[in-house]
């Protein structure tokens, strides 16, 4: 069923039950006993869910902050019911996982009456809201949606094949494809300078596109957008980011000039070897030599590990070329979730491997996903269980070695 046709269903099904709660106005909360809802005040939301299954008895509401979602709130879920109803100031994208999967439900808050359905797979989940700037969100993840089913499709479409010559076209068309998608929102951004929406695009690809470009996306903003306070921190962020790139040229040569002395004990890094979705095996020894190298073990099902890939994506986006590679490590125990997966994030590094034994893991000691730690240019373990804000300054740190 195509997401426009969900969609319309929900809200078909969403006219025979309106829900309400009364909201402080400084946390959201949550009621098990709904009550009709007549009339928003400024600035308030109020999302009404609806799930068909037994077994969801639990909703968690989550915010994304520092690419890491924080639970904000949690609804018990009543007569296949549920709601959230709090206060924001702009438009932002909130994740909704269930205590049946970790997998997130993506979607846009404003201060509107938001109707969410909750399938059986959460991540396929849909929400309606009538204001201008949620038909648009709704737009625009429905042409992102296509491209990553085109991405699955690209996969689906070797039927088995996996000669060198099927595996290199894809690999192009793959690459083809992110760049078509790029675009996409690059011209997004470009022809709304009006919306709200476009400044949350913009936040999220900051490191996606060059700063120059990203800079120029800015001063395209309408002036009304440029006046309100959180598009004025976006604004400094931005200017931080031309600072740094500057000095760091600076840097760059000092270190060269004034080689840092190693004085940290970092082990060998253990080889390890699978399977990858075209049917080859590559090992860690697959990546060239002198590369810093990001493993991050992950799973499709892991809720906590899918919310990190956009960080991951925008690690490989600005850091590739300076010579970082990622080498994602699952632990699925099928190929059709993971390769889903693997097209839905955005995963465009070629290192990908299964580990359904879990036999990688065991030797690096991970117990738990999502785990990630870093390999520095001569093959040792530099960091271990690393993630947010320390995870992207030690890899600036170890590429500078």
């Amino acid at each position: 069923m195509s997401i426009f046709n969900r969609i319309f269903g929900i809200a078909i099904i969403f006219l025979l039950f309106t829900c309400n709660k009364n909201a402080d106005n400084v946390e959201t909360e949550t009621s098990v006993n709904p009550t009709p809802i007549l009339k928003l005040e400024n600035n308030q939301f109020y999302i009404s869910g609806l799930t068909f299954s037994d077994s969801l008895k639990t909703v968690y509401l989550s915010r994304i902050e520092t690419n890491v979602p924080q639970i904000i709130d949690s609804a018990i879920v009543k007569n296949k019911t549920f709601n959230f109803s709090g206060f924001i100031s702009n438009p932002e994208e909130y994740i909704i996982t269930t205590n049946l999967s970790d997998s997130p439900f993506r979607f846009l808050v404003d201060a509107s009456k938001i109707e969410v359905f909750i399938n059986q797979n959460v991540e396929k989940s849909a929400s309606y809201s009538s204001t201008t700037i949620q038909k648009q969100y709704k737009s625009y993840r429905d042409s992102i949606t296509a491209f990553r089913n085109k991405g699955v499709k690209l996969y689906y479409d070797l039927k088995g094949d996996f000669s060198s010559k099927k595996i290199a076209k894809l690999k192009l068309d793959r690459v083809k494809l992110f760049a078509e998608r790029s675009r996409y929102t690059r011209d997004f951004i470009k022809n709304n300078p009006n919306s709200y929406l476009s400044v949350i695009l913009l936040k999220n690809e900051i490191n996606a596109y060059g700063i120059k470009e990203i800079r120029t996306l800015f001063d395209n903003l309408s002036p009304d957008l440029k006046s309100i306070a959180s598009v004025k921190t976006l604004d400094s962020v931005i200017t931080e980011i031309e600072t740094t790139d500057r000095n760091s040229k600076i840097i760059d040569i000092q270190l060269t000039e004034t080689p840092i002395k190693k004085i940290e004990y970092r082990p060998k890094a253990y080889g390890f070897s699978g399977v990858n979705p075209y049917g080859e095996t590559l090992s860690l020894q697959s990546i060239p030599k002198g590369k810093v190298i990001l493993i991050d073990f992950w799973a499709s099902w892991c809720g906590p590990c899918r919310a990190t890939n956009p960080q991951l994506v925008t690690l490989y986006n600005k850091y590739h070329n300076q010579g970082l590679e990622i080498f994602s490590i699952s632990e699925d125990k099928g190929t059709t979730e993971w390769i889903n997966a693997i097209a839905t994030d955005n995963l465009q590094w070629d290192y990908h491997i299964i580990d359904n034994n879990k036999s990688i893991a065991f030797r690096y000691g991970v117990e738990s996903i999502p785990f990630k730690l870093l390999i520095d240019k001569n093959g040792n373990i530099a960091s271990e269980k690393i993630s947010g804000n320390a995870l992207e300054s030690r890899i600036k740190t170890l590429l500078a070695e």
